[in-house]
């Protein structure tokens, strides 16, 4: 389940769909500091970012994209996560590859959805020659395919938060984050004849 104001962009089918309707649907009402005369360059700005962060999400292998695109206490959130598909050859049963991937790591077991999942949590710098002006705080879950012990889900989380990926704002933009993640469920889709 989604928190209110947030969107899904899949990034297989529809996507170009998903992001004229975050373009042009949800940003008729520019926001106040932006001048009248700017909304057009504004739009593209913010239409060339999704396009930029769509192409960085299909390079990682995602299958969806979700983003915060209504703005609450007159400012829009600066966080977002991905879903994505990894697929990894081998015979290693899916709780020994969740068992590896905590070993000797700041990692944890957890239980997603009934079944064993890893959550890892972490700070990444700033990077201002990447265009990347702010530290901000990661969480990632890597949950089994139910029934296929060689694909697995990662669902990668970022925010900005504040501006401090310490503060308590920031924190509980993630806690916002988990409780998201403990509405996951997996559904099994018909076969058709």
């Amino acid at each position: 389940m989604l928190p209110p104001g947030w969107v899904r962009v899949p990034l297989r089918e529809g996507t170009r769909d998903a992001v004229e309707e975050l373009v042009l649907a949800r940003l008729r009402h520019i926001p106040p500091h932006i001048p009248r005369d700017h909304a057009t360059a504004y739009r593209l700005a913010v239409r060339q970012a999704l396009n930029a962060q769509v192409a960085a999400a299909r390079a990682a292998n995602g299958l969806d994209l979700y983003l915060p695109v209504q703005p609450r206490y007159r400012a829009a959130l600066a966080a977002s996560f991905l879903v994505s598909e990894v697929v990894l050859p081998g015979t290693m049963s899916p709780r020994a590859v969740l068992d590896a991937l905590c070993a000797g790591r700041r990692r944890d077991l957890t239980d997603i959805a009934g079944f064993p999942a890893v959550r890892r949590e972490y700070v990444r710098p700033a990077a201002p020659e990447r265009d990347v002006p702010l530290a901000s705080r990661h969480v990632d879950y890597a949950l089994p395919v139910p029934r296929d012990p060689h694909r697995y889900l990662a669902v990668t989380f970022a925010t900005a938060g504040n501006g401090d990926p310490d503060s308590e704002f920031t924190r509980a933009v993630v806690e916002l984050f988990d409780a998201l993640m403990t509405t996951f469920r997996w559904t099994l889709k018909a076969e058709v004849a």
